[in-house]
């Protein structure tokens, strides 16, 4: 059984050690799809899993400001977090790599995981994407 949802989100990030616009703070809407292939016999319902719970999982990202894992930071973006802390403002720390459209892909494709074979297609701009599975 393959299920598929579409997701879509609003966020900002910046990208340390990159040269170029994109080492600024900025902000995407994020819009792509999660597909799980899996066993709906063992589900609840004869799910493979609840479409809720995908959108549940990708809320977190919704209106937040994305940031690299610690390895990955360069002082503007560990600054920009202290910031954010400090405000109580949403954030997201990824588990690892920069906070590229790439690694947004495939911190959600692992997400889901447990549920069978899952493919992430995530874009931060028209025409182009990346594609994560897990």
């Amino acid at each position: 059984m393959i299920i598929s949802k579409d997701i879509k989100f609003d966020c900002a990030h910046m990208l340390s050690q990159y040269e170029g616009k994109c080492a600024n703070l900025h902000g995407h809407t994020y819009h792509g799809t999660v597909t799980i292939e899996g066993d709906p016999y063992f589900r609840v319902r004869g799910m493979v899993l609840d479409y809720n719970e995908i959108k549940k999982a990708v809320d977190k990202y919704d209106h937040a400001v994305i940031f690299s894992s610690v390895e990955f930071r360069n002082e503007a973006e560990a600054d920009l977090l202290d910031w954010a802390l400090k405000h109580g403002m949403r954030i997201v720390i990824l588990a690892f790599g920069k906070s590229t459209a790439e690694t947004l892909a495939q911190e959600i494709a692992e997400s889901f995981g447990c549920y069978g074979k899952v493919t992430v297609r995530l874009s931060e701009t028209d025409g182009s994407w990346a594609e994560a599975h897990a």
